[in-house]
């Protein structure tokens, strides 16, 4: 429910709040919020840091620089529902990614179930239009989401096969401070070409939302649930997404489902029955 909320918030705040501008101050003040939490597990944990820098770098871009960075820039090209369903193809597409870097070949019913998946999202992203598929019409937001579900799957295998052994809470604080540089870089070339946020009651709320839900608690519960059950069983969590966001934004911001969205919705559940619960 946090990365639905997440999603719809981006959309929401997609008027006033520049994306890199939202996606720099969230992490910014996450970090300050945690840091005093932090402090006692980050005693200690310098030779791990040091022994596993380059994967830590390549989970903070990923995860904290990349990862919300381009859903904030999705959020003003499409909307929130399209945001969720896309995202739902995420279990299937860490599929992949486990067989391609954890060597873990998906059965025939698994691969069933992504052509399944993989129909019901260009339902979704074509509109129901089969002129728009044929073209090849894509929106750019849509794109831009399945680019960012890719790179999700790929942080969450990578954080299965080099693990790091940090306390969840230290984890994530190094985490933060690796893929901050980057979004720092963004920020200021957002602020000096771009346009600058307008502070308001309602701004600093989406701030301090997305700073401690989307940010804190739900990297430490997805990072938990990595650890315990690996990226495959974790990423299935995802398909809760677009039941979750219809709830928000249907009444938050007067968006409509249409009869595409529950065609396309429905293939991506007949994959996901095929690729993990019959294959089970």
């Amino acid at each position: 429910s946090d990365l639905a909320s997440n999603a719809v918030l981006a959309r929401f705040a997609a008027g006033d709040i520049p994306p890199m501008t939202l996606s720099f101050g969230r992490w910014l003040l996450a970090l300050l919020i945690l840091l005093p939490f932090a402090l006692p597990y980050l005693k200690g944990c310098w030779p791990e840091v040091r022994r596993q820098w380059c994967v830590i770098i390549v989970l903070g871009v990923l995860g904290v620089s990349t990862y919300n960075t381009i859903l904030y820039l999705a959020a003003h090209s499409t909307t929130a529902i399209n945001i969720t369903l896309v995202s739902s193809t995420l279990p299937l597409i860490t599929l992949l990614a486990v067989w391609l870097m954890l060597q873990q070949r998906p059965s025939n019913w698994q691969l069933v179930g992504i052509a399944a998946s993989l129909l019901g999202v260009l339902i979704i992203i074509s509109g129901g239009s089969l002129d728009v598929l044929l073209g090849l019409q894509f929106s750019r937001g849509d794109v831009l989401v399945f680019g960012i579900a890719c790179c999700w799957s790929v942080y969450s295998v990578i954080l299965r096969k080099y693990p790091i052994k940090l306390h969840p809470i230290a984890l994530i604080t190094v985490l933060m401070v690796a893929g901050l540089p980057l979004l720092l870089l963004l920020f200021l070339m957002e602020f000096w070409w771009v346009s600058a946020v307008t502070f308001s009651a309602d701004n600093m709320a989406i701030f301090l939302y997305v700073a401690i839900f989307p940010s804190i608690l739900a990297y430490l519960f997805w990072g938990f649930g990595i650890k315990e059950v690996g990226p495959n069983v974790a990423a299935l969590s995802c398909y809760l997404l677009p039941l979750f966001t219809a709830l928000i934004a249907v009444p938050v911001l007067g968006e409509v489902l249409y009869g595409y969205h529950l065609v396309g919705g429905l293939f991506i559940l007949v994959g996901l029955y095929l690729g993990a619960w019959l294959n089970r």
